[in-house]
C-alpha cells in the first residue's frame, strides 16, 4: 500500500475495536496482497520448444533430450555406497522435444523420483529387475490414467519417449545424488538375453550398442 492507502485504512479501522489480532492480521493481508495475488494468476501464455530450452539453460544429454542440473546436496554430509560415497541428493530438468524424442533404455543404482511440469505427456517403460514391464505416462490429464509424478526404483531399466507434441518437461529427484559413475548403460542384445519377452519395446526403444 502507499503512504495515502495506509492512512485511509488505518483512519478507518481505528474507529473499532480490535478483539481478535488474528482478524486485523488476515485484513491487512488481504488488502496488502490483493493487486499482487491478481497479477500473479493472470494467464500464462505457451512457450515454445526453443524459449523453454533458453529459459531454463538446457543443454543436450547424452542419452537423447535436453537438461540442465538444478540441485546437488553439497551442504551435507555423503554418504556411503558400494560405489564411493554420494551426495544425499541431486535434481535436474530434463527434456524431450519432437526431433529429440527417445530416451534409450538405461538403468542407474540409485532411485529417482519424475515430476511433470509443462508440455506434452511423457510415455516411460520400465522393465523392472524381476522380468516385469511396466508402461506409465506422466502427463497433466490425471482423469485419464496419467501421473504427475513416477518413482523408478534403482535397478530398473528405463527408457521414455515424447509421443505427440513439440516437448515435453519434467524434473528428475535422485537419491543418493547421480553420478556420472552410477549409469549403466545397456545394449540392445543385452537386454534381449535378459528379457526376450519384451523383444518388441527393446528392439524399438534400446541402443544397439552400449
Amino acid at each position: 500500500m502507499n503512504d495515502m492507502q495506509n492512512h485511509t485504512f488505518f483512519k478507518t479501522w481505528s474507529k473499532f475495536k480490535i478483539y481478535n489480532p488474528l482478524m486485523l492480521l488476515g485484513l491487512i493481508t488481504s488488502v496488502a496482497f490483493t493487486s499482487t495475488h491478481i497479477e500473479a494468476n493472470q494467464e500464462v501464455p505457451a512457450l515454445t520448444k526453443e524459449q523453454v530450452i533458453s529459459q531454463l539453460n538446457l543443454s543436450h544429454h547424452f542419452e537423447g533430450g535436453y537438461f540442465r542440473q538444478t540441485f546437488k546436496a553439497q551442504h551435507r554430509d555423503k554418504v556411503a555406497t558400494s560405489r564411493g560415497d554420494r551426495t544425499t541428493m541431486t535434481a535436474i530438468f530434463y527434456m524431450l522435444t519432437d526431433d529429440n524424442n527417445v530416451d534409450h533404455f538405461h538403468t542407474k543404482y540409485s532411485d529417482g523420483i519424475e515430476f511433470y511440469h509443462m508440455g506434452s505427456p511423457i510415455t516411460y517403460h520400465m522393465i523392472y529387475p524381476d522380468g516385469r514391464y511396466e508402461k506409465v505416462v506422466v502427463g497433466p490429464d490425471i482423469q485419464n490414467g496419467q501421473q504427475l509424478q513416477l518413482a523408478v526404483p534403482g535397478g530398473t531399466y528405463k527408457a521414455a519417449e515424447l509421443t505427440t507434441g513439440t516437448y515435453g518437461l519434467v524434473s528428475e529427484s535422485v537419491a543418493p545424488g547421480w553420478e556420472a559413475e552410477d549409469m549403466v548403460d545397456v545394449s540392445r542384445d543385452e537386454l534381449l538375453i535378459q528379457f526376450p519377452q519384451h523383444r518388441d519395446i527393446i528392439e524399438r526403444l534400446a541402443n544397439k550398442k552400449p
